[in-house]
Parts: structure tokens; sequence; C-alpha cells
């Protein structure tokens, strides 16, 4: 259920609160005082699908389900729209771990990769399709698991993901110019191969030539 702030409100919910994200329409992410995660969401001025179902309750319902297929998202505490500042939002307890972005940063660790390799695996035989599966929006968390955040973009299937869009999702992977640095230069096909070896052999056989067709179009 989506609450009413005014800004007075809004504004003594960021007092004292640390910047985690800006972008270009002004703070996207605040860290609280109390260290829960606040995220906020545009309101779009054209016509879409999010002027019918917000960013934030995508963000909400996505978590929940996730979370029912075994998958570790944000748990979300609160949900509010503010129209003095024309923003939706969320509040929710802030996971555990560091961007896989952050440690890749530090070098391509081919250990590291392989059981992210392993995550990205169990994502889409679960049947979840994560556009913004990005390094930046994947953790690991402090137990040695996987994560996930900014979950607004994921749709689901009741079964595991074919090979077209396990290839495109390759391909959302490798994309981003800002987050995706670390895993570019470890490199498509030594990622793809690492992929490849945490499938059943059948399946393995299928999706390889298009990843390797999809490797050969990337930038």
């Amino acid at each position: 259920m989506t609450r009413r702030i005014g800004e007075t409100q809004y504004q003594a919910l960021v007092a004292d609160a640390q910047v985690l994200q800006q972008e270009n329409y002004g703070v996207k992410v605040w860290l609280l005082p109390d260290g829960r995660v606040l995220k906020l969401f545009l309101v779009r001025r054209r016509i879409s699908s999010a002027r019918l179902i917000s960013y934030a309750a995508r963000f909400e319902r996505n978590a929940r389900r996730l979370r029912r297929r075994g998958i570790r998202a944000p748990e979300v505490l609160d949900r509010f729209y503010c129209a003095a500042i024309g923003r939706h939002g969320v509040v929710y307890r802030r996971l555990p771990g560091e961007p896989l972005e952050k440690l890749l940063e530090k070098g391509a660790d081919e250990g590291l990769l392989r059981r992210f390799a392993v995550f990205l695996s169990e994502l889409h035989d679960k049947g979840i399709y994560f556009r913004s599966v990005h390094p930046g929006n994947v953790l690991l968390m402090d137990d040695g698991g996987f994560g996930l955040i900014d979950v607004q973009d994921v749709r689901f299937r009741p079964w595991p993901l074919g090979a077209g869009l396990r290839a495109r999702n390759f391909r959302h992977l490798f994309r981003s110019p800002v987050h995706s640095t670390g895993l570019r230069a470890f490199g498509w096909e030594r990622f793809a191969d690492l992929y490849l070896d945490a499938l059943p052999p059948a399946r393995r056989r299928r999706l390889a030539p298009r990843l390797a067709r999809a490797g050969r179009k990337q930038p």
C-alpha cells in the first residue's frame, strides 16, 4: 500500500542521510541514518505502464517474488509517494554485502566470477529474467552468496529461460559502460565458458552457439 507524504515528512526522512547514488534529476538512493535504504523513482510524465503500476510498487512486488524463489532481495518496509518532489519511494533493509562491480574493480577474480556464473544460471533455471543484471546490481553477500538490488525490472517465467532470453540477458550484463568494466576486462568468451560449465550437457549444446553469436555482436 502506497502512503502519501508531504515535503516536510520527506525532508525529515532524509535528514542526515548519506547520498549513495545520484543522477541528473537528483538523488536516486539515500542511506538513512538508521542503516535503511531509501530508493526514489521519478514519476513519468509520458504515458507508460509505470503510470498504472509505479516502479516502487514493482520493486516491492518483484523483491517479494524473488525471495519466494530463493533469491535474496531487499525486504521493503515502506512505500510512499511525495507529490512535492514528484517521486515514488521505497524504504528497505540494506542487504549485507558489496556490489560485484566494486570487487571487479580490484581485479577479475576467476573464482568469484565462476560463482557468479553459477548464480546467473540459477536465476535463469528458475525462470528469472533480470534485465538490469549488470555487476552494480548484484551483491556478494557477507556469507559468500549473492543477492540482487534495483529489482523493479524483473520478469518471471514458470519454466527455465530459453536460449534466446539467456543470450539477451548476457548482452544486458555486458552492456553498461559504467558498471560492467571489470566484466568486460575478463572477457565475454571466458565468462560464457564459466556459465556454460554450470549447465547440463544438453542445454549447454543448445546455448553455446547463441552465446557465441551474441558475443560477436558486442561493441
